[in-house]
């Protein structure tokens, strides 16, 4: 039962089905790149990956190549937290490259539609072992950390997007520790779906939730405790999130 802790696992976006696990892959932040006809591609290296039977059998009953993959985190319990996309420069066809069931090292070429920032990836190893029971964890972080874990509540949250959506809800928001958009942000996400929760990382993705899909739609309100000068009507972006939030109908209480 001590075996190594698989970190990722790689899955077909076409078919849905895992491809193989890895234990880590180099380049998830874009730091690998080629050139090819004057054109820059991302290298990613999947270190000790391993093929999954189904899909080895998959890929010789279909005849099927694997251009766009999902890289999802994994957990210790082997369950899948997030993911990032990659799209392929040249279609691999499994079947003609003959993977064994040997561990090996495969290097790919394409493009990463979005870059794993270094700070998230520190975030990743952390939820991997256990993930945020309590809010305001992120209070002691840096802001660069603090936009880390905007990603990672980002990526994490897409797997339960699909959950039903209350509204006339009344939520409480703990503005102790906001003292920029990229901790409103943070905050805000605890606020509505819990610890390590996810609502919106900029104006822009916020006014995309409040369309539905992330488990609350206006109407509702928000109960602001412990605001700060950063809640001023003089801030410039509060005033853009206020006439967000009054054209959604949503509700701002300051306690």
């Amino acid at each position: 039962m001590g075996g190594k802790m698989i970190k990722y696992s790689i899955v077909d976006d076409e078919s849905n089905l895992i491809v193989g696990t890895c234990d880590d892959i180099v380049g998830l932040s874009g730091e690998c790149t080629t050139s090819d006809e004057n054109e820059s591609f991302h290298k990613i290296i999947l270190e000790n990956f391993q093929i999954a039977q189904t899909f080895k059998e998959y890929c010789n009953k279909t005849k099927s190549s694997v251009t766009n993959i999902q890289l999802c985190v994994m957990d210790i319990k082997g369950n899948s937290m997030g993911s990032y996309y990659f799209s392929l420069r040249v279609p691999l066809y499994f079947q003609k490259n003959g993977y064994g069931d040997k561990l090996i090292y495969v290097e790919l070429i394409g493009t990463l539609l979005t870059k794993a920032s270094k700070e998230a990836l520190e975030i990743w190893e952390v939820w991997r072992q256990s993930l945020p029971t309590s809010t305001n964890l992120w209070f002691s972080l840096s802001k660069e950390q603090r936009e880390g874990w905007l990603e990672v509540v980002r990526l994490y949250s897409k797997g339960s997007s699909n959950q039903q959506d209350e509204q006339h809800g009344v939520y409480s928001f703990d503005a102790t520790y906001v003292t920029d958009s990229t901790s409103f942000f943070c905050a805000l996400g605890e606020a509505i779906n819990g610890p390590g929760g996810y609502f919106g990382f900029d104006l822009l993705s916020l006014e995309d939730c409040l369309c539905g899909g992330f488990g609350v739609m206006p109407p509702f309100t928000i109960n602001l405790q412990n605001v700060s000068d950063f809640f001023g009507l003089d801030n410039a972006f509060f005033k853009q999130l206020n006439e967000i939030f009054t054209n959604k109908q949503v509700k701002l209480v300051r306690l």
